[in-house]
C-alpha cells in the first residue's frame, strides 16, 4: 500500500475512533441524565411524602418508616439523599419556603423597583399594599395546600432553626416591604413599634384566613376558598387596609 493510502486509512480509522469515543460519551452522558431523572424524581417523591406525613403526625411523631411507606422509596433512600428525619424535615421547609417565594417574588421585586425609583406618595405606598396583601394572600389561600399551613403553623407556634428558613424567604421579604410601605403611607418612622404593629396587623387579617382555615369557612358558610370566594375576601381585605392606614393616634378623641 503507499504511503498516501497508508494515511487515508489511518486518518479514516483514528476518525472512526473519535466518533465511537463521542457516541460512548453522549450515551454516558444520556445515562448520567436518566440517573440525575431518577435522582430528582426519587427526592421529589420523599420530599411530597414528608410533607404530608411531617404535617399529620408532626416532627417528633413522624418516622422515616412512615415518610418512606407514604413515599414508595426505599427506606435506605431517606439517608442516602437527606441523611437522616432532621436533615429531611430542613429540606421540606426549605421546599416550602422556595414555593411561597416563587408565589410572591414577582410582586417584591415589583414594589422593591418603585421604592428604589424614589418620590413615592404615601398613596403610591397604600396601592403598593394592597398589592403586597393580595400576592400574599392569593399564595397563602389559593396555593399553599393545608399540609404547608400545618407546618408553617408548627414553626410559628413552636419556632426551631428551621423557622429561620420560613422567616428569611419571600414571606419575610413581603413583610419587610409592608413595613417599609406603612411608614410612607403614614408618614411615620419604620422603626417605631406603632408602624411594625399596623403592617403585622395587616399582614394578620390575610393568615387568619389560612391559619383558621375551618372556622373561616364555618363563619362564611363556605366549603372551599375559590375564585369567587377570594375576591370576597380581597375587598374585605382591602377595606381593612385603607381603614388601618387612615388612622392615626393623633386623631383619637378623648372622652
Amino acid at each position: 500500500m503507499s504511503k498516501s493510502g497508508l494515511d487515508a486509512d489511518r486518518g479514516a480509522g483514528a476518525g472512526r475512533s473519535r466518533g465511537a469515543t463521542r457516541g460512548a460519551e453522549r450515551g454516558g452522558q444520556a445515562h448520567a441524565s436518566r440517573e440525575t431523572q431518577a435522582q430528582q424524581d426519587t427526592r421529589s417523591k420523599l420530599v411530597d411524602a414528608a410533607i404530608r406525613v411531617f404535617a399529620r403526625e408532626g416532627f417528633a411523631a413522624a418516622s422515616t418508616r412512615m415518610i418512606a411507606a407514604e413515599s414508595g422509596v426505599n427506606l435506605q433512600a431517606i439517608t442516602y439523599y437527606f441523611g437522616g428525619k432532621g436533615e429531611l424535615y430542613r429540606g421540606v421547609v426549605q421546599h416550602i419556603a422556595d414555593s411561597m417565594s416563587a408565589f410572591v417574588d414577582p410582586a417584591a421585586a415589583a414594589i422593591e423597583a418603585r421604592l428604589n425609583a424614589g418620590a413615592v406618595t404615601p398613596e403610591d405606598a397604600r396601592q403598593m399594599v394592597h398589592l403586597a396583601l393580595a400576592n400574599i394572600a392569593r399564595a397563602l389561600l389559593i396555593e399553599a395546600s393545608d399540609d404547608w399551613a400545618r407546618i408553617i403553623l408548627r414553626e410559628q407556634m413552636q419556632p426551631g432553626p428551621e423557622f429561620e428558613i420560613l422567616f428569611s424567604s419571600g414571606m419575610g421579604r413581603m413583610l419587610a416591604l409592608l413595613v417599609r410601605l406603612t411608614a410612607i403611607a403614614l408618614q411615620s418612622d419604620p422603626a417605631e413599634a406603632e408602624t411594625r404593629a399596623r403592617a403585622l396587623a395587616m399582614l394578620g387579617q390575610v393568615l387568619v384566613f389560612r391559619m383558621a382555615r375551618a372556622a373561616a369557612l364555618r363563619t362564611l358558610g363556605w366549603d372551599k376558598i375559590g375564585p369567587d370566594e377570594f375576591a370576597v375576601l380581597e375587598r374585605a381585605i382591602r377595606i381593612n387596609t385603607n381603614a388601618i392606614l387612615s388612622y392615626r393616634p393623633a386623631e383619637e378623641t378623648k372622652p
